[in-house]
């Protein structure tokens, strides 16, 4: 028999795990709610250029925007942000070292802990779980950002659902046809969670490692400031085709489209694989900034709350 003592011993060890994850899940929802604020106006420069501006450069097209419709103009679809951002990187970033160290222990030492397969596998896990459960507030997001020359034809974040659902419903789709409606390019969203979630998470939990191991840096801020840019530039050069696919798909409002592989297969013929990676220089300039922002806070709250590094 176990005794007293040890049974109690390891229930408070769960217990302080536990919370442990809790907490994590809240310092990654917080951290990347902070990056997605800062990171907004960019968001909105990433849709659709304003008429007049010079080149299609992201700089032109939010000074444009700021001029004609005002600056909080280039803050459109912030509830709907902040919402997708509580779902879906609260799981794929808070969950990440919780599906590590489940996988972990049930590979009983196949997999290392310092190896990449396992920083992969709990990586795609937790993006897959967090896109998927969040593609209605990612597809609100989208519409309420983009780019509308009569003006956006939503209120607010509790419209732009209404409506959305309304689209779907309407007539003879009833539930399931909101539903279907709401879940507009979860094929594409999912994808793009996984591929940003693997070369963003990963590169940074490996790159860290790395230099740590190697005795280049010592934890702190200088680490998790060069770690996370090294992350941003990697998972926007690996989701900006995904973010093509995606966008494209979610602004379909009339279903030319039939999914995400005839949207490849579209933007291929008629545009060439260049075309994966229009906009570029914004994608990386969006997801470096929101990155590096969401790792130096997610770092700084895990202190507070008492909690190692990453």
């Amino acid at each position: 028999m176990v005794p007293i003592e040890e049974e109690a011993v390891e229930a408070a060890r769960k217990t302080s795990t536990n919370s442990a994850y809790a907490l994590k899940f809240v310092g990654a929802a917080f951290s990347n709610m902070a990056a997605s604020a800062i990171s907004n106006p960019l968001d909105i420069c990433a849709s659709l250029p304003v008429p007049g501006a010079r080149a299609n450069a992201f700089w032109s097209v939010g000074l444009e925007m700021a001029r004609t419709e005002g600056v909080a103009s280039l803050m459109g679809g912030f509830s709907a942000s902040m919402l997708r951002e509580v779902v879906y990187s609260g799981i794929r970033l808070g969950a990440y070292e919780y599906f590590k160290d489940k996988i972990y222990d049930a590979s009983k030492g196949a997999l290392s802990r310092e190896g990449i397969g396992l920083k992969l596998a709990a990586a795609t896990i937790s993006a897959t779980i967090g896109s998927a459960l969040a593609n209605p507030a990612d597809l609100v997001k989208v519409r309420m950002q983009a780019y509308y020359p009569e003006g956006s034809p939503y209120r607010n974040m509790r419209h732009a659902f209404s409506a959305i659902w309304g689209s779907g419903a309407y007539g003879t789709g009833g539930v399931a046809g909101g539903l279907r409606a709401l879940y507009r390019g979860a094929d594409a969203t999912t994808i793009r969670g996984i591929v940003l979630s693997t070369s963003q998470i990963c590169s940074y939990d490996q790159v860290k490692q790395t230099m740590k191991t190697h005795g280049v840096m010592q934890e702190g801020i200088a680490l998790h400031f060069v770690a996370s840019m090294f992350a941003g530039l990697f998972c926007s050069i690996t989701s900006n085709p995904v973010d093509v696919v995606k966008v494209r798909l979610m602004n379909d409002k009339a279903r030319e489209i039939k999914g995400a592989l005839d949207c490849i297969k579209t933007i291929m013929t008629r545009e060439g694989p260049l075309a994966f990676y229009k906009g570029f220089g914004m994608c990386w300039a969006r997801l470096g900034t929101h990155t590096t922002v969401t790792f130096l806070i997610f770092e700084r709250v895990r202190l507070l709350f008492g909690i190692d590094a990453m």
